[in-house]
């Protein structure tokens, strides 16, 4: 081969290779890229979140519905609902604190005096024991004096005194309903020192509430789920006010458990008038249909 050919069929190679070398983005086709991306996580983040909230939100639903099958096992029990707050003797017990049997929680019921006050310190660690099942997964507008899993040192002296480091509940009991003028004001299924039987709840089963959200309260509010003043009566629309009121994180509604041991929702838009009908056990209300 001449040296002609030699040179010719190197060029040749040379070029060959370089046409080979993969040519970088420009800063268009960069930007291009960038752009591209942004839209589809704008488009994909909403959708995530919208997944997300569904899960917690069924995860609320089976909460409430594990809650409905143990008070209807506690009633099969006892023939009546347990009394929202045993208050004789100044012991303040929650009706949340009843249910333990009944919702797999025998190790902290069997470590419960149930014959001192829940703030009593022989009952703090019992009291103190987080349940998930009594804790909404989307809880998210917490009270000032609601940090941590516990309601902690309150006082701020160093060590657990009584009535400190309580677990928290998410869930209240329905008192009944604040009407103007009513002479019963214990007019709900949960009130105090009495045990409501499903034959007094005359509006029906299916039509009354018998807890509700009320979630991110802290001690001031009595949110933890041993102490008996964790029941309310309805005075507001739903996500009006975190004080003994219906009050949830969910978009647009709040979760609710009627005495038939179903778990619904009730959208924000609910006139008063529909919570007085359903948090009301003899009302002779017709409560319209909830959402």
């Amino acid at each position: 081969m001449s040296v002609l050919c030699l040179r010719r069929a190197r060029a040749c190679a040379r070029s060959a290779h370089r046409a080979r070398r993969p040519r970088g983005f420009s800063l268009i086709e960069l930007l291009v890229v960038i752009a591209v991306i942004g839209l589809l996580l704008g488009l994909l983040l909403p959708a995530l979140q919208l997944a997300r909230e569904n899960g917690r939100r069924a995860h609320c639903f089976g909460n409430l519905r594990q809650l409905g099958i143990g008070l209807h096992s506690y009633h099969a029990s006892y023939q009546a609902f347990p009394p929202g707050c045993v208050e004789p003797k100044g012991r303040r017990l929650a009706w949340s604190i009843f249910m333990l049997p009944h919702i797999e929680q025998t190790p902290v019921w069997r470590a419960y005096d149930v014959q001192r006050a829940f703030s009593s310190e022989i009952n703090r660690a019992a009291g103190g024991t987080v349940l998930p099942i009594y804790l909404c997964p989307t809880t998210a507008r917490l009270a000032p004096d609601r940090g941590g899993p516990t309601s902690g040192d309150r006082n701020r002296n160093g060590r657990y005194d009584a009535g400190e480091d309580l677990a928290w509940t998410d869930y209240g009991g329905i008192f009944g309903a604040n009407l103007p003028g009513a002479t019963d004001f214990m007019n709900g299924v949960l009130v105090w020192d009495r045990a409501i039987r499903l034959a007094q709840i005359r509006d029906g089963a299916s039509q009354t509430l018998i807890v509700g959200e009320d979630t991110g309260r802290g001690w001031k509010l009595d949110s933890e789920w041993s102490n008996g003043e964790n029941i309310f009566d309805i005075a507001e629309r739903v996500n009006v006010t975190q004080h003994n009121e219906l009050w949830s994180d969910h978009p647009g509604g709040v979760n609710v458990l009627y005495c038939d041991g179903g778990a619904r929702r009730i959208a924000e838009s609910a006139e008063l008038s529909l919570l007085v009908a359903i948090c009301t056990r003899n009302g002779g209300e017709v409560a319209p249909a909830a959402e």
